[in-house]
């Protein structure tokens, strides 16, 4: 019985050691399998999460990997996809950053110069020409950055354009070339600076002109901008003004009438001859007061009229096609057959105008008018004309005037020539000493109307000041405040 036992202990003994060696057998082998097969489960993990796009856990289980080579392949991957997400988002400068962490995987590379691209798209919507400008010329030969530096350079001479940096602005489209309208914005620069209307001419003139000259004429053109000739006219011994509301001002003798001028408003114009006043109204009609022995108040039938000028007995409007109406003293056949005509200036008995070629036509003709070809203003008195040129210099039929420069618009009468600078001064020339009066406290003016006893000026405030004779009461201007041009 008890050697039955002791056998039968010994198989259960052995039957446990067998059960027990077969576990500890299928552990190890267990054991090897799961180290045998882990890195391919973690592997698959990997791979699951990044085709889900959830990079924060593919990053989690990348980190577990023991293989250096299996992370740097994986996490390239994992940034190229948040590249992407952040990009979708507008957010380049981090979506740069994950594309430029990426590496060579795909197209990271060109990746990065796409975000790059948007990011100078950014700065070029917000108006900044030149940080954009950096970031498209860091770009090279990708998509079309060239054209996008030209452009950012073009609206960078654009915005030195509009702020009057004209030679930057020129220096600019002269290197654009052919780029866009360049080559035609350059010339619009030269002429505004030149005042000359060729464009040849006017970019060999800029070409040609060193800064100091370059600014001269940007006063001059900025002065010639503010010019308000057709707010004040002097006659005999009447003095006649626009004023600031549209209506005429007029003081001084008033024996025919030529200062009865109330009554009318929005006004554009006005001129003045011996004894009569011409008000040009903003419908192209005009109103004549005054003397009219001669016919010269007869302009109730012209219409379309855009300037008018007066001698002494005669009147004159410019249509706005360029053509002359004549009313009063004198033979008009040859001043009705002008055409082009852009201004005109009256005095004494003659009539000049200047055309839109540049070219001056005088009536009755005086010898050497051909020197005012060109003139920016004009204007003339009996047996003499005079005209200020782009260039700022005066010129005249008569010898003897004094050289200028500078000089943006003249008035002349049979005793004096009266030059107005850019800077609001005015440089006289009188005949005879006799007539001479003191103009040398004059600053800031903007218009100047010259007469045969008396001159007066506008200045940029709209005031107004008469010098020479006022006996009649033409100097009677203290309260008044004329129409000027503030462009």
């Amino acid at each position: 019985m008890e050697q039955n036992q002791t056998i039968n202990l010994r198989a259960a003994v052995m039957g446990m050691l067998l059960a027990a060696t077969l576990v500890f057998a299928a552990a190890v082998y267990g054991g090897i399998r799961l180290r045998q097969e882990l890195p391919r489960w973690r592997i698959e993990r990997v791979e699951a999460a990044i085709n889900a796009g959830d990079t924060a856990a593919a990053r989690q289980r990348i980190e577990r990997l023991d293989d250096d080579t299996q992370r740097s392949l994986y996490l390239p991957q994992c940034d190229y996809i948040d590249g992407k997400t952040l990009l979708e988002a507008g957010d380049t400068v981090s979506a740069r950053a994950a594309f430029a962490a990426a590496g060579d995987y795909l197209d990271a590379s060109d990746m990065v110069k796409q975000c790059d691209y948007a990011s100078a798209e950014a700065l070029y919507s917000r108006g900044d020409w030149t940080g954009a400008l950096e970031a498209f010329r860091a770009l090279g030969a990708y998509a079309d950055a060239a054209d996008r530096c030209s452009d950012c350079r073009y609206r960078m001479a654009e915005s030195a354009a509009d702020s009057g940096s004209w030679e930057e602005a020129a220096a600019i489209f002269s290197e654009l070339g052919d780029y866009a309208d360049a080559r035609e914005r350059l010339t619009e620069i030269a002429r505004s600076v030149t005042g000359l209307s060729d464009g040849q001419e006017a970019l060999a003139a800029f070409n040609g002109m060193g800064r100091e000259n370059v600014e001269l004429n940007l006063r001059m053109n900025t002065r010639r901008a503010q010019l308000s000739q057709e707010s004040i006219a002097v006659g005999f011994y009447h003095t006649v003004g626009l004023a600031a509301d549209g209506t005429a001002l007029a003081c001084g003798d008033n024996s025919y009438g030529q200062c009865d001028v109330a009554g009318e408003s929005n006004l554009k114009a006005v001129a003045a001859g011996a004894y009569h006043t011409l008000l040009l109204r903003a419908d192209g009609t005009v109103r004549a007061v005054g003397r009219n022995e001669e016919g010269q108040c007869e302009t109730a039938a012209w219409r379309d009229v855009v300037t008018v000028a007066a001698s002494n007995y005669a009147s004159f409007g410019l249509t706005a096609d360029g053509h002359v109406l004549c009313a009063g003293f004198g033979d008009f056949a040859e001043v009705e057959s002008w055409s082009g005509i852009a201004q005109l200036a009256g005095g004494s008995y003659n009539l000049a105008g200047l055309r839109a070629d540049g070219t001056v036509w005088v009536w009755p003709s005086l010898p050497g008018s051909e020197v005012l070809n060109g003139a920016a203003r004009v204007a003339v008195n009996s047996g003499f004309a005079a005209a200020v040129l782009p260039d700022g210099s005066l010129c005249c039929t008569a010898p003897g005037l004094p050289e200028g420069q500078g000089l943006v618009s003249l008035s002349v009468s049979g005793t004096c020539v009266l030059a107005l600078d850019a800077d609001g001064q005015i440089l006289p020339h009188f005949f005879r000493a006799g007539d001479a009066y003191d103009l040398s406290a004059v600053r800031d003016a903007v218009a100047v109307a010259a007469g045969g006893t008396h001159s007066a000026v506008v200045y940029a405030d709209g005031s107004t000041a008469v010098f020479g004779r006022t006996e009649e009461g033409q100097g009677n201007t203290a309260a008044w405040r004329l129409k000027v041009n503030e462009d």
